[in-house]
């Protein structure tokens, strides 16, 4: 009976310690991929961004791959949660997104907001992969 009460108390401390390594990696709140939609509800339009925090600043692109658009600045305002990123694209159209982050306890976070592109502003929704 002893020898079963020390496996279990093993068990639950090895639980234990997966649980906050997994929390652990968790990091940065905008780390990661994230995709979904921007644009009026007769034209959406699919966006994907990256984004990482190399310990000073938010790093990231739209739309990964041979066209993909840098980001030019982005930053994360903690007390509000709230994302602001800013690049240009690819016609010089200076893109805006605003948003904020919400259901931040979840893997699968959001950010909802406005895209603003070419002085139009949109609703946009991106959810963390």
């Amino acid at each position: 009976m002893r020898i079963g009460k020390k496996i279990r108390h093993a068990g639950m401390g090895i639980g234990f310690a997966v649980a906050t390594a997994v929390l652990a990696q968790e990091g940065f709140p905008l780390d990661g991929t994230w995709r979904g939609e921007w644009g009026s509800s007769e034209d959406r339009n699919r966006v994907v961004i990256v984004m990482s925090w190399d310990g000073e600043h938010i790093n990231g692109m739209i739309n990964p791959g041979p066209r993909s658009v840098p980001f030019r600045s982005a930053e994360l305002e903690p007390s509000t949660w709230t994302v602001r990123i800013e690049a240009v694209g690819r016609d010089n159209e200076e893109i805006v997104i605003s948003g904020k982050l919400e259901d931040i306890g979840s893997y699968n976070r959001y950010i909802e907001g406005t895209w603003t592109q070419g002085g139009v502003e949109h609703a946009f929704r991106i959810t963390r992969e």
